[in-house]
């Protein structure tokens, strides 16, 4: 069975950008519904811009290399807009614009290259590199959760989901490491990725609102 799980693993590091493609599309296809079964405003975790961007992570963490780890979640994430999109439009009948697909596609492709390179961080690097991996996925939840807050007016309904996200966000950091000076560290990087990561949202916003 351990020989089993070894051979999958090899494969899905030789094929790693079609296999975080087919992940990406089914998390996209899995979003729907998401929406439909969480209650009130936890529907919006579904489509949340942190969590579509766990999978891509740790899609591209067995990685070799940055570049292929970067493809792959460009790849992943890709999956999921084309798995969204294709799945709602043309399985349950509803339009959307063309461009919000595209600008959807182009944060996929520059969140891939940032949290696949992550990813690979986490997975293959040691140290402070490890930590910034850490660092990056769990400051992206803290800076989802932070924007809420902090664009109060528009979003006073969604006030449990940002503190969720702030925890996750925490969690994720501290988690994923393994010592406590790498987790202080990651806590420690965590602060220039959460202030990225608020700009980031903002201009997400501006694009999408």
């Amino acid at each position: 069975m351990q020989e089993e799980m070894v051979s999958l693993g090899n494969l899905y590091r030789k094929w790693i950008e079609i296999g975080a493609a087919v992940i990406g599309l089914t998390i996209g296809i899995l979003t729907v519904f998401g929406q439909q079964v969480l209650p009130g405003q936890w529907n919006s975790l579904a489509n949340s811009v942190s969590v579509w961007l766990t999978p891509a992570f740790f899609a591209a963490a067995p990685g070799s290399s940055k570049t292929r780890a970067a493809m792959a979640g460009i790849f992943a994430l890709l999956g999921m807009v084309a798995g969204y999109y294709v799945y709602a439009m043309f399985v349950q009948g509803v339009a959307h614009s063309a461009y919000y697909m595209l600008v959807w596609s182009g944060a996929a492709v520059a969140g891939g290259i940032v949290f696949g390179i992550a990813g690979c961080l986490w997975k293959n690097g040691g140290g402070r590199s490890r930590a910034c991996g850490s660092a990056i996925i769990g400051g992206a939840f803290v800076a989802e959760g932070l924007h809420l807050f902090m664009n109060f007016a528009d979003y006073s309904h969604m006030t449990d989901v940002g503190t969720a996200q702030v925890a996750i966000g925490f969690v994720l950091a501290l988690g994923l490491e393994r010592s406590l000076k790498a987790r202080g560290a990651a806590l420690i990087a965590m602060l220039p990725v959460v202030s990225l990561g608020l700009i980031g949202y903002q201009i997400l916003d501006s694009l999408t609102g």
